[in-house]
């Protein structure tokens, strides 16, 4: 049956989980990832190359992935905030807009991460992880397996799934899209969200994308002339002494990575199901195909792992945009700096809608060749014009200046260098302009906020916050 409203397309926006911008296969980069189903919708369309996380934090973004509103503006630059200002009202939301605009019929699969839990965000109906997976791993015989190997979300060693390939989240959140595709209203457009956990850690993949990678040269870690140093953040030191990222040795770093590049594979791999569905219900070559990831993972460079940080295996994060056949741009390369915050208002646009005015996002569609971005977290802020970055930390008001065409590691801190003094400066001044407009507190008296930089190593060796094992049954969710 034809849809009532053609010129509307159907939208699918893919989001992975902590997902660095290097481990793509179109990215030639040192990372030997095989993604060939993300590659073949950047070679059918666009490839951002240069998009960053404004906050790379999980419930941050999803705010700003669904309104083109960045952390600063919606007020929640960390997770697990309560305020007025979280999340933004739903009438700012994409899917609200796209149902009570367009007509269109909108679903979210996968990790959600809202708050409170069952929160919909202008979504009609979601299917959620954990909570609604650990329930069919209930119907399933596999009651409490979720993470049944004992990790936690964030312990940073390797581990197996406790559940079969087909049992496993990322499996389970492509079925449920396929399902959507069978009860869908076919006299409307669609806005389908899939969310995949996967690849954040625990890096637990399944059978055999366990072993996929062991044939595989393994890059080592990337360590910046600045680690270990006086120069080093204290910020960033706090995390590498607490997570003990620095304990871990090379052996288990490289198996970390080969799991690590597992789970993105199997996530590429069993999209495939999803994609060869579309095609055969009709639905692939004029529906708009946008995928990206929530912020990148560290993944042992510069004895870090996670995400937080303005590094780029934390903030850099691949965005690939595929649109309806008759508006296509085939492998469009694209090297002006992009936001996560510009999905939405490109969505928006495509819809036949006005993207708000006030969004910090602009569509993808019309970026300027030349742009510079900024980005807020708890510990940091920073601003890029794509060429240039630079990085505030709070805690001893230590400064960073990274040459990207240079070093797209974060290699060499050239703060400070009389050579880039300028360049440092204007990045500085712009950056405080963007704080000020949205009255952030990283701004006290006209400068950039300086906050105490004190460490008690020991206390920190101590910690162990990222082991928390649950949910495990019944459809509890993360809190």
């Amino acid at each position: 049956m034809k849809r009532a409203d053609a010129a509307k397309p159907n939208i699918i926006y893919i989001v992975l989980d902590q997902w660095r911008w290097d481990c793509l296969g179109i990215a030639d980069s040192a990372h030997p990832v095989l993604t060939p189903h993300f590659d073949q919708i950047a070679w059918e369309g666009s490839y951002y190359r240069r998009a960053y996380a404004d906050c790379p934090v999980c419930m941050p973004q999803r705010a700003t992935m669904l309104t083109g509103f960045t952390a600063s503006q919606h007020g929640m630059p960390y997770n697990n905030m309560r305020g007025p200002r979280s999340p933004i009202p739903n009438a700012r939301s994409l899917p609200y807009r796209l149902s009570r605009e367009a007509g269109y019929q909108t679903k979210a699969v996968g990790k959600m991460h809202f708050y409170p839990e069952r929160a919909r965000f202008g979504f009609e109906h979601i299917s959620l992880h954990p909570n609604d997976y650990l329930n069919f791993l209930e119907d399933n015989g596999y009651g409490g397996a979720y993470r049944g190997h004992g990790l936690g979300g964030n312990e940073v060693v390797p581990a197996v799934s406790a559940v079969p390939e087909h049992l496993t989240h990322s499996h389970w959140i492509v079925d449920e899209g396929i399902r959507f595709l069978s009860q869908r209203d076919p006299e409307c457009p669609f806005l389908l969200w899939l969310v995949f956990e996967a690849p954040h850690s625990p890096f637990d993949p399944p059978p055999p994308y366990d072993r996929f990678y062991d044939d595989f040269d393994i890059p080592e870690a990337v360590i910046g002339d600045w680690v270990g140093t006086a120069a080093e953040p204290p910020a960033l030191l706090a995390e590498r002494i607490s997570k003990k990222a620095d304990r871990l040795p090379p052996q288990v770093l490289r198996r970390l990575r080969r799991h690590y590049y597992g789970q993105i594979t199997h996530i590429d791999y069993t999209l495939g199901r999803f994609f060869g569905e579309l095609k055969r219900l009709g639905l692939y070559d004029d529906a708009v195909i946008v995928i990206t990831s929530d912020h990148g993972e560290h993944l042992g460079d510069h004895q870090l792992y996670g995400k937080y940080t303005f590094l780029e295996s934390s903030a850099r994060v691949p965005i690939l945009l595929r649109l309806p056949r008759q508006q296509r741009q085939y492998q469009r390369r694209v090297d002006s700096p992009a936001l996560t915050a510009d999905i939405a208002p490109t969505l928006l646009q495509l819809a036949g809608l006005q993207p708000d005015a006030a969004m910090a996002g602009i569509s993808l569609l019309d970026l300027p060749e030349r742009r510079v971005i900024y980005g807020e977290t708890r510990d940091a802020v920073f601003a890029t014009d794509g060429a240039l970055k630079y990085i505030y930390y709070f805690a001893g008001a230590v400064e960073q200046l990274f040459d990207l065409n240079r070093d797209s590691d974060d290699r060499q801190n050239l703060a400070g260098s009389g050579e880039y003094a300028a360049a440092q400066a204007a990045l500085k001044a712009g950056l405080l302009r963007y704080l000020n407009a949205n009255q952030r507190p990283a701004v006290e008296a006209g400068a950039l906020r300086i906050d105490p930089a004190e460490l008690d190593i020991d206390a920190l060796r101590a910690l162990n916050p990222w082991a928390w094992r649950g949910p495990l049954r019944y459809g509890q969710g993360y809190d």
